[in-house]
């Protein structure tokens, strides 16, 4: 899988599942996204390179935000 992930370029999650060319809104820093599944809440959780998240940094280390329940995420919070 390629990938364009960067250190810097992670802005956000998308607020839904849209198809190619649609517009998005996207939740940026500081917003509640509440479509995850499986985090640990109270962790920092970081984006893998496959586009998952982790409490363990990948290469490069995409901090995502910190979880305050299993499936809730605030952005890079």
């Amino acid at each position: 899988q390629i990938s364009n992930l960067t250190a810097d370029n992670f802005i956000g999650f998308a607020a839904g599942t849209y198809s190619a060319n649609a517009t998005a809104t996207i939740n940026l820093i500081g917003t509640s996204q509440g479509s995850q599944s499986g985090l640990t809440a109270g962790k920092k959780h970081y984006v893998q390179g496959d586009g998952s998240l982790s409490t363990t940094a990948d290469s490069p280390s995409v901090y995502a935000g910190i979880a305050t329940s299993s499936s809730n995420i605030i952005v890079k919070g």
